[in-house]
């Protein structure tokens, strides 16, 4: 093995972890505007806590967006009404416990995913939705196939956004787009410098990697929206206790309980997304009603970088379930 190689894995669990690594920021001017706005409920959950919910539109699909993360807010969602309200589509936003416009609470046991599949069930209950679509985006997707198992019941519809079924599996295909960057010539330029004892900290090759990974499998947009940036500056990162879920969504497998998900499915993946788009077709495979759909110009922030075809699969799929004209269909 090559020393700039060795150099380079040497710094790959950090890497892996860099979206994780952003400091938190004080509360600002949007977290009283937000906690006022129209349609905002706060729901308890977790039998003391309190979490931020908002209503957006009115229609007579009801859709329930679950944020990735964990330890994201709603924010990088806020295009969704304007493409789905036109077409009939009621949006929730709702940030989870540990999410900037909720409570924060320093406890340990809360950190599982068990626990946020309670809340989520808990948000259906206060929102009173019934007959509902769930969407949930990475984090949002893994807690989407959670909820969708277990109480399935309550769903007309389940969209899961850019994440597939096996941790494994993506993050060995998120190692290979790594070390694919690390051989760049610019990469490859700075382990050579720094193999030859030139002053090249850890943290320079870091941020020159992570930049490249981002712009080319993160978002795929030269100025990222303003509310994609807010919701970076709002990100908790804090609590101590969610590296614990963190370890938890490292070993996380949901390939023996695809076939408990019944309902119409989406599964909503894109080129150029640091999610393998062979998972999408491994988990059709093994559930009854589901499609998958490809966002040909997207990455990991589809809805952004290619919103034409991320919003067009949706109102597609919305469209078919409510005509009972819902089939497979991979494409």
């Amino acid at each position: 093995m090559s020393r700039p190689l060795m150099i380079f894995l040497s710094l790959l669990p950090c890497l892996l972890l860099v979206p994780f690594l952003i400091s938190a920021q004080q509360k600002d001017s949007s977290y009283q505007a937000k906690r006022n706005a129209q349609g905002v409920k706060m729901i308890q959950v977790a039998g003391k806590y309190q979490v931020w919910t908002q209503k957006v539109g009115q229609g007579k699909i009801k859709l329930l967006l679950l944020h990735g993360g964990p330890v994201n807010t709603h924010e990088y969602m806020e295009n969704f009404p304007e493409h789905l309200n036109p077409a009939e589509v009621e949006v929730y936003f709702y940030d989870q416990l540990g999410s900037y416009y909720s409570d924060q609470p320093g406890d340990s046991t809360l950190w599982h995913i068990d626990r946020f599949v309670e809340e989520v069930e808990q948000v259906r209950q206060g929102l009173g939705l019934k007959d509902f679509y769930l969407l949930g985006h990475s984090w949002g997707g893994m807690l989407a196939l959670e909820y969708a198992a277990k109480y399935g019941q309550h769903l007309k519809g389940l969209i899961v956004s850019n994440m597939g079924y096996r941790a494994s599996s993506h993050n060995a295909y998120r190692r290979g787009l790594y070390s694919s960057i690390a051989n760049s010539h610019e990469v490859k330029r700075l382990l050579e410098q720094k193999q030859q004892g030139g002053n090249v900290p850890d943290s320079v090759i870091k941020q020159v990697i992570s930049k490249h990974f981002e712009e080319q499998h993160v978002l795929r947009l030269s100025q990222p929206p303003e509310p994609y940036d807010r919701n970076y500056q709002h990100i908790n990162r804090k609590d101590r206790f969610r590296f614990a879920l963190l370890n938890e969504m490292d070993q996380w497998d949901f390939s023996n309980r695809l076939a408990l998900v019944q309902m119409p499915t989406l599964l909503l993946g894109a080129k150029y997304d640091f999610i393998p788009t062979g998972d999408y077709y491994q988990m059709s495979k093994r559930m009854r009603q589901s499609r998958v759909y490809i966002c040909p110009e997207g990455s990991h922030f589809a809805m952004w970088d290619d919103s034409q075809h991320y919003f067009e699969a949706l109102i597609r799929f919305f469209k078919d379930v409510e005509d009972k004209k819902f089939t497979k269909n991979n494409k």
